[in-house]
């Protein structure tokens, strides 16, 4: 096991912090620039949904298993150098694109490169962190999306008011260059090499394991389920501002790297705080407290979404903002809590899988096509509308989290891999 004194452990989650900020910068350029490039190639709500949503995360998961065993070997650092080098150079690729086409082969790529990001990252975590602490690590380094999410709309905001959304892509995509770099030199170092699996048997191992356990099975798809409302709120928020709220697009940049970056960083981190210090004496409040985040959040973002008073519609914004990622720390702190370490990446792997494949496949398309079918009913708003039928679908996970906590409740907090499935891993009515 490894040392657990403070300074590495500082040292490390600080550097993970910095990757996750520099991928979702990358990641989330794109949104504050739909407006722009929308009417430059003249392209409909469903294709910059596509853009932004089916095709990131078709390719996303697919490259997340190779990578989830590699990350299973000890080959961390080096993998992550790699990757972060790889997304940067597409994001400053897609500066050059002519077309629909290019564009979506340059997002293919940023997917291809992000895909190396978060499974590797976890594992360092897991391996660094006890479980007493591991919700708290895990919601320290998701802040960095939120940070990364920050830069992503300054820099789309300001930039791209100024310069044009093409060098708004370029300046997000240099920092991931320097990380690279950084990585590659000062990187967390590999633990030694273990003895896995192919990659089609740990894959099988890992979703034998995750249908035999019932509060598994139950965090997985409740991550998945909370993803589609929270990619297809931060693909479309700033779009729907610009054209709701009389608000021009600087404006709406700096505004929202405030709000999902400051202060949706904050709600992030304090909540894994919160739930490994009220899961200590009762574990299943960790879940608790994403049950509760998501279900404070939805009266919010349906005042921010029917409001037409700006004052009041960006208040409650700034509210539900807070909440939105509550889930990420204490959900992968109880599914790594669940499985041996060198099973933990391909478990991060197949919660990505859902979790993008649902959440960023079907969220951000899923509202640029209702939203075309409202518009052409004539209906007004049409993208607050679609906005709204997502989010309600999003409670679909709020009730997945209950049977979580029903589970925790029932058998314990971390289940043994060797209890016998019928009697320790499986909650009836499942």
């Amino acid at each position: 096991m490894a040392a657990r004194d403070p300074q590495p452990q500082t040292g490390t989650l600080v550097l993970l912090s910095c990757l996750m900020t520099v991928a979702q910068l990358d990641r989330q350029i794109l949104s504050l620039q739909l407006d722009q490039i929308g009417q430059e190639f003249a392209l409909s709500d469903t294709q910059l949904g596509l853009l932004s949503g089916f095709a990131f995360a078709v390719v996303f998961v697919l490259c997340g298993f190779p990578v989830a065993r590699l990350a299973a070997t000890g080959s961390r650092r080096g993998l992550i150098a790699v990757a972060a080098a790889v997304w940067s150079l597409f994001t400053i690729v897609t500066a050059m694109a002519q077309g629909f086409g290019h564009l979506l082969l340059a997002r293919i790529g940023v997917a291809a490169g992000e895909s190396g990001s978060i499974a590797p990252a976890h594992s360092v975590i897991s391996d660094r962190f006890s479980e007493e602490r591991r919700s708290s690590a895990m919601a320290a380094f998701a802040a960095g999306a939120n940070l990364g999410v920050l830069l992503a709309f300054l820099i789309g905001g300001v930039v791209g008011q100024i310069y044009g959304w093409r060098m708004a892509f370029v300046c997000a995509g240099l920092p991931g260059l320097g990380l690279a770099l950084v990585f590659w030199r000062y990187g967390p170092r590999d633990t030694p090499g273990v003895e896995v699996s192919s990659t089609p048997v740990l894959i099988f191992e890992t979703w034998t394991t995750l249908r035999a356990h019932a509060g598994l099975w139950h965090a997985m798809w409740g991550m998945a389920a909370t993803g589609i409302a929270t990619f297809g709120s931060l693909s479309w928020t700033p779009t729907i501002i610009l054209r709701n709220h009389d608000l021009n697009q600087a404006q709406v940049g700096v505004f929202l790297a405030v709000t999902a970056g400051i202060i949706g960083g904050l709600g992030t981190f304090f909540s894994g705080r919160l739930a490994d210090r009220l899961g200590r004496q009762r574990p299943w409040l960790r879940i608790g407290v994403v049950l509760g985040a998501i279900l404070l959040a939805k009266p919010m973002v349906m005042v921010f979404l029917l409001a037409a008073d700006r004052a009041v519609a960006l208040t409650a914004l700034v509210g539900s903002t807070s909440l939105a990622a509550a889930f990420w720390g204490p959900t992968f702190a109880y599914a790594h809590a669940q499985v041996p370490s060198h099973m933990r990446p391909m478990v991060t792997a197949m919660f990505l899988f859902l979790f993008n494949l649902v959440g960023l496949g079907l969220g951000p398309t899923l509202v640029g096509v209702v939203s075309d079918l409202l518009a052409e009913r004539g209906v007004a708003r049409p993208l607050a509308g679609s906005l709204i039928g997502v989010h309600l679908l999003g409670l679909w996970g709020a009730w997945h989290y209950w049977r979580v906590i029903r589970f925790i409740r029932a058998r314990g907090y971390a289940v043994p891999l060797s209890a016998p499935p019928s009697a320790a891993l499986n909650l009836p009515g499942r």
